[in-house]
């Protein structure tokens, strides 16, 4: 237990290796996911086993360049040279977290994106539980700043609430499933209930990071919402879960929405207040709350450096936002993440900052640090400007 002040980011990745995936290929051959470079000018990119390509790797490990200058595109292709040693070698992690002041990480996948659109549920089953073995192992080395998520199939639900006992016995904090459901059974399907069910009782938070939805681009018809217009496709997820009443049977199950920024959130709620209001809601939904009160009970989000959020967070409620720092990415903000911070909340409390950088991330995965209050934050910029 530590009582000094932290700074702990809520989105942080591992970057799986080439030789990861190598004893998938040994199993199932050519149908395995593998690291490929089918475009040199792209660098290495995952095959799903079908021929389907996933992101660029390269990007993953790009942080503070600037992606329309030549020199980016050369970085692209050299893939995996681009790492830091910290990617791999947790000493190294942590002295990057030390550069950044950054105390602990929640780590999430990064090759592993696209990989929840693979058919083969046999295949998706072994890659998640490789990945879960991986990275429980990765983070042994320092079970006090770093604090892995699973990764879960949804299409066997028996055989993902096994695993999700699996994961946390091994140590995983939450779980990660698709930011966007398969289109022939939504989340508001009541097929879900009995996997709620086990991550409510097992206390396991469900995270839905940028780039894994079941339905490419996050089930949008235009293939620009992978990235700048993502939140539209996770928007109808959060929608569909609120108003097909999954939060009222399950008041303690907990949705973290990652990597989406977080600038659309208040109006998306406001909307939905609205139609619930307008359209009788609990006549209509059978839900006895509005959305947005569902939402500050249920829900989290997470920044990176969206300042427009964090000026709608009286709406959004400061107990749902997390930040993150996004280490090792091209989007991230190391190893400026303290500058980034004191400029993005430079209007909120002491009390608001201690929220999203270290009370908020704490209690939802019920991290090993004591919670002392605003003091113990290191991030307490433009404290009393409001």
């Amino acid at each position: 237990m530590t009582t000094a002040p932290l700074c702990i980011s809520a989105d942080s990745h591992v970057v799986e290796s080439p030789e990861f995936f190598k004893p998938l290929a040994k199993r199932f051959g050519d149908r395995a996911p593998r690291v490929v470079v089918a475009d040199p000018a792209r660098g290495p990119q995952l095959d799903l086993g079908n021929g389907q390509l996933g992101l660029g790797i390269s990007g993953f490990f790009m942080a503070n360049v600037d992606f329309t200058t030549p020199e980016a595109q050369e970085l692209r292709k050299k893939g995996y040279e681009l790492a830091r040693p910290g990617v791999y070698d947790v000493h190294e992690r942590l002295k990057d977290q030390d550069i950044d002041g950054v105390d602990a990480e929640v780590l999430y996948p990064s090759v592993l994106f696209n990989v929840y659109q693979v058919n083969d549920l046999e295949i998706l089953k072994a890659t998640f539980a490789a990945y879960n073995d991986w990275t429980a192992d990765y983070c042994k080395e320092a079970p006090d700043r770093l604090f892995p998520l699973a990764c879960l199939q949804l299409y066997d639900l028996d055989a993902a609430i096994a695993e999700m006992e699996r994961a946390k016995k091994l140590g995983h904090v939450g779980v990660c499933i698709p930011a966007t459901a398969p289109s022939d059974r939504l989340y508001s399907n009541r097929w879900y209930d009995k996997f709620w069910a086990a991550a409510q009782a097992l206390r396991m938070p469900l995270t839905m990071h940028i780039f894994t939805g079941a339905t490419p681009n996050h089930g949008l018809p235009f293939s620009q919402a992978g990235s700048p217009l993502a939140f539209a496709g996770v928007m109808f997820t959060i929608a569909d879960i609120i108003q097909s009443g999954v939060c009222q049977r399950y008041p303690g199950l907990k949705f973290v929405i990652t990597e989406f920024e977080t600038g659309w959130t208040a109006i998306m709620l406001k909307r939905l207040d609205w139609h619930y209001v307008r359209g009788g809601g609990a006549k209509t939904f059978g839900n006895p709350l509005k959305p947005s009160e569902y939402w500050k009970r249920n829900f989290y989000v997470t920044f990176e450096d969206d300042p427009i959020g964090i000026r709608t967070r009286d709406f959004i409620g400061t107990n749902t936002l997390l930040w993150g720092n996004d280490y090792p990415h091209g989007d991230s903000v190391f190893p400026n993440s303290q500058r980034v911070l004191n400029e993005v909340l430079q209007d909120c409390t002491p009390e608001e900052c201690y929220e999203m950088t270290v009370k908020n991330v704490v209690e939802l995965y019920n991290l090993p640090f004591t919670l002392d209050g605003p003091s113990q934050a290191k991030v307490i910029a433009g404290a009393g400007r409001r």
